[in-house]
């Protein structure tokens, strides 16, 4: 019996972040949003991709810049549940 290896092999991607909705403070900049646009590209392309990555409940922040120019951090907290389907 011959296996066609082609046909089992899948890809693993991990990424510490991805960017997949901008609603999903999953991602703190550039490359969480290049991990979500190879994710994207790759489900589009029905390529055989596990993607294993970290989702925190709190710890990102919003930033902005007062008048002066100092930061500001504004937590977020998100429901991952709302998320899911």
């Amino acid at each position: 019996m011959k296996l066609d290896i082609l046909d089992e092999r899948k890809i693993a991607y991990f990424s510490m972040e991805v960017a997949l909705k901008s609603e999903m403070p999953t991602y703190s900049g550039g490359l969480g949003v290049l991990a979500g646009d190879t994710i994207r590209s790759a489900a589009d392309l029905k390529v055989p991709m596990v993607v294993v990555t970290l989702i925190h409940r709190k710890g990102y922040f919003r930033q902005r810049f007062d008048s002066n120019g100092w930061q500001l951090e504004e937590p977020v907290e998100w429901v991952v549940q709302n998320f899911l389907s």
